[in-house]
């Protein structure tokens, strides 16, 4: 016969059964937990390796930025502290100079006094000149200024000489030449200057000359085929007949002209082109920044836009700067043949206010 359990029995055996089940709940939760516990602990130490190996990096790199400031900061000492060398060798070689000069000056108004053979007084000279040129050459080694070549007179006395030497910003160095039978009763009259001399030097030195009473009525640009390309580079002051130049003593506009170019360095130049002919607009480029001023040079157009010049022009925007955009279009008429510039007051268009009062617009075709 078949028993059945009470109630109370069946009652325990499911209580025994929900332990166990909830015994391997709790173990395989715990499992669970351990195993993500490791995984975040093992992700964290290869973190912390991690961090600890790019700070140990960096300490590495930081410290070669250290050694190289320190060997920079090195050779930066080294390089001022040579440069004040250079600068005291450089100093003492031009006081050096300097007095030679003056004695041999001495040693020549002396020979010049005394009674003497004048082929021995001939040979002295010349051999004073020598060593005058030689020391020409070592002041000129040590000093990037502008060369001024002198051919004193001797009734300018030693004003200009002095002028010269004494200049600042600019300065220049002094070429002393002497001239062969000179008779002491002229004086200089005339200033030449190469195609590379910067123009506002010219005018300083000009304006300088002037205030000491020296006056100077001829300014031109070497043009001898033979002797230009070597003096592109320096300045001259002499005399010239004047029945020989008389046909390139300033004018009054060229005077006017003289006074511009001092300030070109003050203007912006834009050039634009379309269908230019490539040398001329070369040549156009070059002797705008030979005149000192500032320009930018931008790439052909390749469509002429409704805006821009049917003809090359020259355009201003502030009323004032009216005769600097017209001297300026003259200068490049004159330069390239065949080639006008007209005068514009532009629109402004692409001008900011600020830039009106020192800009120029370049119009350039065929």
């Amino acid at each position: 016969m078949k028993t059945y359990k009470s109630i109370e029995e069946t009652i325990a055996d499911v209580r025994k059964k929900d332990k166990r089940y909830n015994y391997m709940i709790l173990v395989i939760t715990l499992i669970m937990i351990t195993v993500i516990a490791t995984i975040v602990i093992i992700n964290y130490e290869n973190k912390v390796k991690k961090s600890q190996a790019q700070i140990a990096q960096n300490e590495d790199v930081i410290e070669a930025n250290e050694i190289m400031i320190a060997k920079l900061k090195t050779k930066e000492i080294e390089n001022k502290q040579l440069r004040e060398k250079d600068s005291v060798r450089t100093d003492s070689i031009t006081q050096l100079v300097t007095t030679l000069r003056k004695e041999l000056s001495i040693i020549k108004k002396e020979i010049a006094k005394n009674n003497g053979s004048n082929s021995n007084q001939a040979l002295v000279l010349t051999n004073i000149n020598l060593a005058q040129d030689k020391l020409n050459q070592i002041t000129n080694n040590i000093s990037d200024n502008t060369i001024v070549r002198y051919y004193k007179r001797r009734a300018d006395g030693n004003r200009i000489e002095s002028l010269i030497q004494n200049m600042k910003n600019p300065s220049f160095r002094l070429n002393l030449k002497d001239v062969p039978n000179d008779n002491g009763r002229v004086k200089v009259n005339t200033l030449w200057f190469g195609a590379d001399v910067n123009r506002v030097e010219v005018s300083k030195l000009l304006d300088a000359l002037k205030r000491i009473n020296v006056r100077i009525t001829n300014v031109k640009e070497f043009d001898n085929p033979k002797t230009k390309e070597w003096k592109k580079g320096a300045i001259e002051i002499g005399y010239e007949p004047l029945n020989t130049v008389a046909n390139i003593k300033l004018t009054q506009s060229e005077v006017a002209n003289l006074r511009v170019n001092n300030n070109n360095i003050k203007y912006n130049v834009r050039f634009y082109s379309y269908k230019p002919d490539q040398r001329t607009k070369s040549r156009l480029t070059a002797l705008i920044k030979k005149e000192n001023y500032n320009i930018k040079v931008y790439p052909d157009w390749k469509k002429q836009y409704s805006f821009f010049a049917k003809v090359p022009t020259v355009f201003y925007y502030d009323k004032n700067t009216k005769d600097i955009a017209e001297k300026l279009a003259a200068t490049l008429s004159n330069y390239v043949k065949g080639t006008g510039f007209k005068v514009q007051f532009g629109s402004g268009y692409g001008i900011k206010q600020s830039e009106k009062k020192n800009t120029f617009i370049v119009h350039y075709t065929q």
